[in-house]
């Protein structure tokens, strides 16, 4: 579901607030994946909405060090869906 802080790569795509993305979460069956502008400094705003986890790019690959920006990513989303 996205985009939820928006995004560089697709800037026609309108922003989610975390209301609408809880109401989706809270009114489908099936796991909810959240995706757009999604890293790590951000990622936690995203805990009690009821996904189950993230989708990024640019966070990953961005950054100089691809294995630490993935492992603090997956750290820190971790922490928020509460595994």
């Amino acid at each position: 579901m996205g985009a939820i802080f928006g995004t560089s790569t697709k800037e026609d795509a309108k922003k989610i607030d975390y209301q609408t993305l809880q109401d989706i979460c809270r009114a489908v069956k099936i796991p909810v994946v959240a995706i757009g502008g999604v890293s790590a400094e951000n990622v936690e705003e995203l805990a009690g909405s009821g996904i189950c986890g993230v989708a990024a790019v640019s966070a990953i690959f961005a950054p100089q060090d691809v294995q630490k920006a993935a492992a603090e990513l997956k750290k820190r989303t971790a922490k928020m869906v509460g595994i």
